[in-house]
Order: C-alpha cells, then sequence, then structure tokens
C-alpha cells in the first residue's frame, strides 16, 4: 500500500513538473511570437515612415515644378492634390480587397509561422 501512495506521489508530482514546464513553453513561445511580430511592426512602420517623407518631399518639388510649367503656384499643388485624389480613389474602389487580404495573411503567416 504504501508503494501505491509513492507511486502516486511521484507521478503526481511528475506531472506537476510537466504542467509547469509545458506552461512554461508555452509562456516562452508567445513571447518569441510577439517579440517577432513587434519588431516586424516596428521595422514596417520606420520604413513607412521614411518613404512618406520622400513622397512628401517629392510631392512638393513636383508642385513647384508644376507651378513653374503652368505660371501658377495654386495651379501645381492643385494638380498634385488632384493626383493623390485619383490614386486615393483608386486604391478605394479597386484595390482595398486585395490589400486587406495580403496584410491579414501576412499578418496570419507571421504568427503561426513554424521555426
Amino acid at each position: 500500500m504504501k508503494e501505491e501512495a509513492n507511486y502516486f506521489q511521484e507521478t503526481r508530482q511528475k506531472l506537476n513538473e510537466y504542467i509547469q514546464r509545458r506552461i512554461l513553453l508555452l509562456k516562452l513561445q508567445a513571447a518569441d511570437k510577439v517579440s517577432h511580430a513587434a519588431s516586424t511592426i516596428i521595422t514596417a512602420t520606420i520604413i513607412t515612415i521614411l518613404v512618406l517623407f520622400v513622397l512628401i518631399f517629392a510631392s512638393i518639388a513636383a508642385a513647384y515644378w508644376l507651378a513653374t510649367l503652368t505660371g501658377s503656384l495654386a495651379a501645381g499643388f492643385g494638380i498634385v492634390a488632384l493626383f493623390y485624389l485619383f490614386v486615393f480613389l483608386f486604391v478605394i474602389l479597386f484595390l482595398r480587397k486585395i490589400i486587406r487580404n495580403s496584410f491579414v495573411d501576412k499578418f496570419v503567416k507571421l504568427i503561426y509561422k513554424k521555426d
């Protein structure tokens, strides 16, 4: 009888150790996924900000160049604004689903990526 009690205590202790180690493993895996996702998001944000700065300065340069061609500062900036309006409408009307699905797919692949 004593051997059975000892056996069950050992089994219970091993089961508790297994559960604790499994919890630790899950925490480490979650931390790895979160840190990888965060670093990807931060990198994408930095690249996006840099691209936006380049786009802003290129737009200002294009607006001033168009202003010299048209002879009107307002016309130059208006043409650039219309260009961005058309790009915005094109993206909204035709590419919104494609862009959204690609971001969702990339995010899901990032989270569930096997190492």
